[in-house]
């Protein structure tokens, strides 16, 4: 039997790409599958994912030391890939490829490359070879570098299937057939949540309370609601029929109480916006989630830095009305409040 260390790429901290996928959020998905499946099968397995490096050389090294622990047979760095930069759909798939340090591993990375490409129905990159990935150089094991599919590239969204995808790779490893075992996770499988750090202990049981701020189209921000229904007649920030095209949230107290709001935004026909800490400013001196001018259709929360407590929100389109409740970042459809190119013009939202 082998013994393998499996790690998703990047961090909770310092993510990855987003667009039509999440990266993070789908190396996950990838990743705890494919220990499930070479578990089943007797082998030994390590969950070397690092979810705390808060840059990418803490996390880097983070996931090296993990691995290294072990004596194993193969290390194995899950990704997705970006660069196509194809949001209509162009007919043609971005496609897998699998990176390695040396061709002590082409036998294994050409196996996984065929074998995504035919569950997945996407186009074969093969194996290629780099000294410059800083896992593959630092790892005490052999290691690979899979790079599942492009989450930008809309062709490769419509063919996505982490279980299959994970089937593959297994199977590419063992040189044996795998089967997936499960219906599609698009439609059949929450979002893992985030781990976040210990939370600082804390006695009190106060309710934590949610200030949210809409920026609507064409009538700038709105006055700001604290919770779900409380400070408002109507309990919601936004303005119906008129779009959000900026966002911005945060808890209310002392942080070591109240902890923080993390949350971000999908903008209408694009990508997912980075993620945002309450009001704090980012490198362009932003405080809020979006551009203030393009139309938001999806948004996501979950909270941080304290224990027992969860995001509870839910929002409303022209077209739909109130939508479905989701409870923290992962939890509902596809792991998120909204639908895809419907614009939210108006959102509920509190601690619970």
């Amino acid at each position: 039997m082998g013994i393998y260390n499996i790690h998703g790429g990047h961090s909770l901290q310092c993510r990855g790409a987003s667009g039509f996928l999440d990266e993070v959020n789908e190396d996950r998905k990838v990743k705890n599958k494919v220990i499930e499946l070479l578990r089943l099968a007797g082998h030994t397995v390590y969950d070397c994912t690092d979810d705390i490096g808060r840059t990418q050389g803490q996390n880097l090294n983070n996931i090296k030391n993990k691995c290294n622990v072990h004596n194993a047979d193969l290390d194995v760095s899950i990704h997705l890939n970006s660069g196509r930069n194809d949001p209509n759909g162009d007919g043609k798939t971005g496609g897998v490829e699998v990176w390695n340090y040396s061709n002590k591993t082409a036998a294994i990375s050409d196996r996984i490359c065929a074998n995504i490409s035919s569950a997945l129905g996407i186009t074969n990159r093969g194996t290629k070879y780099t000294h410059g990935y800083f896992i593959l150089n630092n790892t005490k094991a052999p290691a690979i570098l899979v790079e599942c599919c492009f989450v930008d590239d809309k062709d490769d969204y419509s063919h996505w299937n982490a279980d299959k995808c994970s089937a593959a790779i297994v199977s590419g490893i063992l040189n044996a057939a795998v089967s997936a075992g499960t219906s599609n996770p698009k439609t059949s499988e929450k979002t893992p949540k985030p781990t976040t750090p210990a939370a600082k202990p804390t006695t009190s049981t106060a309710k934590i309370h949610v200030v949210h701020q809409v920026f609507a189209k064409d009538k700038g921000w709105l006055p700001e609601v604290i919770d779900f229904n409380t400070t408002n007649g109507n309990g919601y920030s936004g303005l119906f029929g008129r779009p959000l095209v900026g966002f911005r949230a945060k808890t209310k107290g002392e942080a070591s109480i109240a902890g923080y709001l993390k949350y971000r935004a999908h903008k209408k026909g694009g990508p997912w916006f980075g993620w945002r800490t309450d009001y704090d400013k980012d490198s362009s001196g932003d405080t809020f989630a979006g551009t203030c001018k393009s139309e938001i259709d999806g948004l996501q929360f979950y909270i941080q830095g304290v224990s027992g407590k969860h995001v509870r929100y839910r929002v409303h389109t022209s077209e739909d009305g109130w939508l479905a409740w989701v409870t923290d970042y992962g939890e509902g459809l596809n792991g998120y409040a909204g639908i895809f190119g419907h614009a939210i013009d108006a959102v509920q939202i509190e601690v619970v």
